[in-house]
């Protein structure tokens, strides 16, 4: 049966392609929009081939993780990007880049070394099409984004942040994301699993950053109130950091995985991403938030 499937299945393959390659051309026009995509693509994957800078958050994994946590209110975030500019995501880079930094300062990187390294966050974002919102499945690309990390002064920060994501989107890998999300129900799977194996042999990005947009309103499950859900990555290749957020219910959730050896101070970067954050607050005239990380120690009753 399975073989039988799969000849079928490999049958239709060119109809497949015939049909993903109509809709790419009726967008724009033929040759135009053949010729842009395919341009579009080659600029997408060229990250590829560009290493990142070595950090001593990269190197060979250990079976064994690290998992930690934090939570912030959704409000001030928003507040953040609406009196200094940009986007929740504008806000959760630049939050994370100023956490880096300082994190790599203290594993003895100075500030004058980082001025002069390529750290790269893999940002997973959506390509799926606004006729199909709602729809179910993954239609996601990967943008290798620069962090950052070396500027000091969070507004600076963010405005660098948002220079870069709007370069990001006005760029053609928004479009090469589109052109490999059309034809990956089509290609060859092991095509697009060696390409992520170049990827992360050739040390395309320091670590992952992905930010999920979840349901605003509470959730129940056999009538218990869903309080808090905080996400978990897998760690990639040499890359011994990961950070995941959600937002849910009013709250800005952080999940952070890390390789039990090469990041033994876990906590001493989420520490960071509250500093950071309450930078982001103070240079947009808001007050330090109260984050809430659950494992954290109780204050002496006395």
């Amino acid at each position: 049966d399975l073989v039988v499937d799969e000849v079928m299945r490999r049958s239709i393959l060119p109809m497949r392609a015939a049909n993903s390659l109509q809709s790419i051309v009726r967008k724009e026009g033929a040759y135009q929009s053949v010729a842009t995509r395919g341009r579009a693509l080659a600029e997408m994957l060229g990250w590829l081939f560009n290493a990142r800078s070595d950090t001593p958050l990269n190197g060979a994994l250990s079976p064994h993780r690290r998992f930690d946590w934090l939570t912030f209110d959704l409000a001030p975030v928003r507040e953040i990007k609406k009196r200094l500019g940009g986007t929740v995501n504008d806000v959760v880079l630049a939050t994370v880049a100023g956490a880096l930094g300082d994190f790599l300062e203290q594993r003895g990187v100075t500030r004058v070394r980082q001025r002069g390294m390529e750290l790269r966050a893999m940002v997973p974002v959506s390509v799926r099409p606004i006729e199909a919102r709602g729809t179910t499945g993954n239609q996601i690309a990967l943008w290798a984004t620069p962090l950052p990390i070396a500027e000091t002064d969070p507004r600076r920060r963010l405005a660098a942040v948002s220079e870069i994501t709007k370069g990001l989107k006005r760029s053609k890998q928004a479009l090469g994301a589109e052109v490999l999300a059309a034809v990956s129900e089509w290609t060859v799977p092991t095509l697009l699993s060696l390409a992520s194996r170049v990827a992360y042999r050739n040390r395309a990005s320091n670590l992952v950053v992905t930010n999920v947009p979840g349901p605003q309103l509470p959730l129940y499950l056999l009538g218990a109130r869903v309080l808090e859900t905080y996400p978990m990555l897998n760690l990639l290749t040499c890359q011994s950091l990961g950070v995941a957020l959600f937002s849910y219910a009013g709250r800005l959730h952080w999940g952070f995985i890390a390789d039990w050896d090469l990041v033994p101070d876990l906590h001493d970067f989420v520490v960071a991403i509250e500093r950071a954050f309450g930078d982001l607050c103070e240079a947009a005239e808001l007050p330090r938030p109260a984050t809430r990380n659950p494992h954290a120690e109780p204050d002496d009753p006395d």
